[in-house]
């Protein structure tokens, strides 16, 4: 064997290490500008912390990963759902082309999706920001999220209005921010049956009429203190009932 097919074996042998570096490094150099290869559907509501979690889960990385590796520079620490990550103009829309998903969409989607800065900033940034107690989000239903975040995590945090926390569907529900879990509501079928009847009056033609009323009526009731704040005395009349005081 000759010194040159010595040297051409050896060339050989070595291309394959190097294609194997390559495809192992290419998961923290993802191009900002280019769309990733995983679709993840944003909910509505998601927390934006929330949502570049489950991307991240998606890809096998940290949600601090998966911002360097499309450009984004991460300032300050935090998690959920004590703080929310907000964006740059151009920091949103590296997420939305990792994402596939339109920036508009994902705005609609993500409430908290700040767009800060001017849209011809050259540097794309996303700040950790504290969250007031009364603002934080909410575990979403488990199940919900599984389908949606394809097998690869079961958690996710929205921000919702008090009468969509419920998922009759699974039978689960989050009213608190510093539940670690949804609560499982088949114990209790009135609550499915209670939130059928709320899903039906919001869908009457004059239903914020009829909220608004009732809120002025038991705000008015609350500050005149005409609600039942009746406490029971512990002696007892002839028939042997309480009486109320």
């Amino acid at each position: 064997m000759t010194r040159t097919d010595v040297t051409a074996r050896d060339t050989a042998a070595a291309v394959p290490a190097q294609r194997s570096v390559v495809t192992a490094r290419t998961w923290l150099q993802i191009p900002s500008a280019a769309p990733g290869v995983l679709h993840v559907r944003p909910l509505t509501g998601e927390a934006t912390a929330s949502y570049v979690q489950r991307l991240a889960s998606a890809y096998q990385l940290t949600p601090p990963q998966l911002l360097d590796g499309v450009g984004i520079t991460l300032h300050g620490h935090g998690t959920l759902p004590a703080a929310e990550l907000h964006l740059n103009h151009n920091a949103a829309r590296h997420l939305a082309a990792l994402a596939r998903t339109p920036l508009p969409h994902l705005t609609r989607a993500l409430p908290h999706l700040a767009l800060l800065g001017n849209a011809h900033d050259t540097q794309a940034a996303a700040s950790w920001k504290r969250m007031e107690a009364g603002q934080q989000p909410v575990r979403a239903c488990t199940l919900c999220i599984r389908h949606r975040s394809h097998g690869t995590t079961d958690t996710a945090w929205v921000h919702r209005p008090p009468h969509r926390l419920m998922c009759p569907r699974h039978q689960q529900a989050a009213p608190d921010p510093r539940l670690t879990s949804p609560g499982q509501t088949w114990t209790a079928p009135e609550l499915a049956a209670l939130h059928h009847a709320h899903q039906r009056l919001l869908r009457h033609p004059r239903a914020s009429t009829a909220w608004a009323a009732a809120r002025a009526i038991t705000t008015r009731w609350y500050d005149h203190q005409q609600h039942l704040t009746h406490r029971w005395h512990p002696a007892s009349t002839s028939s042997g009932r309480p009486t109320p005081t």
